[in-house]
């Protein structure tokens, strides 16, 4: 069983792989590289996995805002119909005055 290494201690290691290169970062890490290629890998799964995570946050997201805009449009319009109706029995009105 080999050395258990925190996720933070991966996260870094990932880190110094993407600033100096995976070759130095072994070197430096005294880890071996099929390692290092393990956490890289999974840290593309995650990578990946959040992403879809967050597309599908974000397209929930879209489909509530379709939604209240759909019924805002639709509030708008009936109070577009109310304002119409109002003034043009504000007009029938005004004139019955002046008569």
């Amino acid at each position: 069983m080999g050395k258990t290494y925190s996720k933070e201690y991966r996260m870094e290691a990932i880190k110094l792989v993407k600033e100096i290169g995976k070759k130095e970062a072994v070197k430096r890490l005294s880890v071996t590289e099929w390692t290092l290629n393990q956490w890289l890998k999974k840290a593309a799964v995650e990578k990946k996995a959040e992403s879809a995570e967050k597309t599908a946050g974000l397209r929930e997201e879209l489909r509530e805002a379709q939604a209240r805009i759909a019924a805002l449009e639709k509030e708008n319009a009936r109070i577009k119909k109310e304002n119409e109706f109002l003034e043009e029995a504000s007009r029938f009105f005004a004139g019955s005055r002046q008569k």
